[in-house]
């Protein structure tokens, strides 16, 4: 199987570091922020981030000379045992020596499945926006579809026609097989490794701005709540509770040896500045 790796070399004292990114982004979303798609490819990254440093954990560790190393998944929205085989190819290619795993969204799930099954040379795993209890959005798919019409009354006539094409994309991800694996009561969920691995710091980290997934510039919550009183939407969709795709409860890894919660929204929490600054920190912490 060949994969697209992003790999920049670094200390040989020092850990190679791991990014796995989640559904529907690219190895770009770690390595190469500016020209990373997301959504499956549909959406250029900056549109969810805008004003927002692009850069990450991938350049903050790769300027203090650790190894790291990130690649695109060939099927980025499909199931998860799909990505989970191209890592381990990976495992089995590159974690010759110690290594520490950071993954976004479905990535840290990938990340925990792999110290479940084979920890041999992990070091630490740090997972971010990661739903460790599953996410109940690919249920609100089916709510989102007779949306369009009123998100067509937010926006100006002249863009109806791109507002049109932007709804579509965004409920094929929310349908796609994919993330119905994601939530809580799927065999995927079910099947995770209970509790993190004895003996190997595990950190996650979780968002509590639900304003995520944005077409033409309008959050999806600025339709919801004209329909939904706050009351009724799920903690994804809360105001300090989620972030927009995963609730800050669900990304908290079970037996986790450190949590943390920062007010950002999923495709944000990478790239805010304290939880890179918070990354670099734990991981310098088990190298020195």
């Amino acid at each position: 199987m060949e994969l697209n790796i992003v790999f920049h070399k670094g200390d040989p004292g020092k850990p190679l570091v791991v990014f796995i990114h989640g559904m529907g982004m690219d190895a770009n979303f770690w390595a190469n922020p500016a020209d990373a798609r997301i959504l499956g490819g549909k959406y250029p990254l900056r549109v969810m981030i805008p004003g927002i440093e692009m850069k990450t954990s991938f350049d903050d560790l790769r300027s203090l000379g650790f190894s790291v190393l990130a690649w695109s998944q060939k099927r980025p929205a499909g199931e998860a045992m799909l990505a989970f085989e191209e890592l381990q190819k990976i495992a089995d290619a590159h974690f010759s020596g110690p290594v520490i795993l950071i993954g976004h969204s479905r990535g840290g799930l990938l990340a925990r499945m792999l110290v479940g099954r084979n920890a041999d040379n992990v070091k630490a795993v740090i997972t971010i926006g990661s739903p460790h209890q599953g996410s109940t959005i690919a249920r609100w798919a089916e709510y989102l579809s007779p949306l369009a019409s009123t998100l067509k009354k937010i926006v100006d006539a002249g863009t109806q026609k791109k507002t049109n094409s932007a709804i579509q994309k965004v409920l094929g991800f929310l349908s796609s097989s994919g993330l119905k694996e994601m939530l809580p009561d799927s065999d995927f969920i079910s099947a995770l490794p209970q509790v993190a691995v004895k003996g190997i710091p595990a950190i996650s980290i979780g968002g509590t701005d639900p304003s995520f997934i944005r077409i033409d510039g309008k959050t999806i919550l600025t339709a919801l709540s004209g329909i939904f009183p706050n009351s009724m939407l799920p903690d994804e969709l809360r105001d300090g509770m989620g972030d927009g795709m995963v609730s800050a409860l669900s990304a908290v890894w079970p037996g986790a040896s450190g949590h943390r919660n920062y007010y950002a929204h999923h495709g944000a929490l990478p790239f805010h500045k304290d939880v890179r600054e918070y990354i670099v920190k734990v991981v310098t912490s088990l190298t020195d």
